[in-house]
């Protein structure tokens, strides 16, 4: 006797997963409580839709999930998973502006942080995802000056991979340039610590203080990687008068 398939205890979790839009409509229209069904990490099928990056999927769901009102009755935007995630920060990490789009009118708590401490800001960031980091900023400006469980605001990530375009978008909205980490490292020790001596520099126009010391003691230019990184720092400066 051959063996039986598999029955799927999360049908609609996998559909959402595989982007099958038909199969997640077929389903909910069988079983609309499986909207709010939880697998074994504690995610609903939205989960798995914003983690595709599925933005037809995520809006069936959340429409299938309001009432006539358009107020989410069988979801909560804000829920977490078991790492504290909520699908806002899984759309900024995956970088997918029309599905942050689509959560966005549902009106998501985007200062809420992680278990790390970690806002979608942050993981926008960290991720490189320009246009979402753009439109949380539009949407929570304060989001630039929450720190996370390594007391890193998002600047402190977008200095350590010198991401200058990200650089120059938190220092416009008012990203706090001078705040130390758990490290006791500004944004600019890590600009400078990774090797990104332009990046450094962009921090250093901006108005941070180039004569802090971390800890032990060290300026921003000893934690250099290497004399030629801590000398063309140098050089650029005097060219354009700046005081380090």
């Amino acid at each position: 006797m051959a063996d039986e398939e598999p029955v799927d205890a999360f049908p609609l979790h996998t559909a959402a997963r595989e982007g099958r839009e038909l199969a997640v409509r077929s389903i909910i229209r069988a079983d609309p409580h499986l909207i709010s069904k939880r697998d074994d990490d504690g995610r609903t099928p939205l989960f798995w839709a914003v983690s595709a990056g599925n933005a037809d999927i995520v809006q069936s769901l959340l429409t299938a999930a309001a009432g006539s009102d358009g107020q989410l009755k069988r979801l909560d935007i804000d829920d977490t998973d078991e790492a504290g995630w909520t699908v806002s920060h899984i759309a900024a990490s995956v970088g997918s502006l029309p599905i942050l789009d689509t959560l966005l009118p549902y009106d998501p708590d985007l200062s809420r942080q992680t278990s790390a401490g970690q806002t979608p800001l942050h993981y926008a960031v960290s991720r490189v995802r320009y246009d979402v980091a753009v439109r949380l900023i539009e949407k929570f400006p304060a989001a630039v000056r929450i720190r996370d469980r390594q007391n890193q605001v998002p600047l402190h990530r977008a200095a350590a991979i010198g991401n200058i375009p990200l650089i120059n978008l938190l220092i416009k909205n008012k990203s706090p340039l001078n705040t130390v980490d758990r490290s006791g490292w500004t944004p600019l020790f890590h600009a400078a610590a990774e090797g990104h001596g332009d990046a450094a520099l962009v921090l250093v126009r901006a108005g941070a203080d180039t004569e802090k010391l971390d800890p032990d003691g060290s300026t921003f230019l000893s934690v250099c990687p290497d004399d030629k990184v801590k000398k063309w720092i140098q050089d650029v400066a005097v060219r354009e008068g700046l005081e380090l």
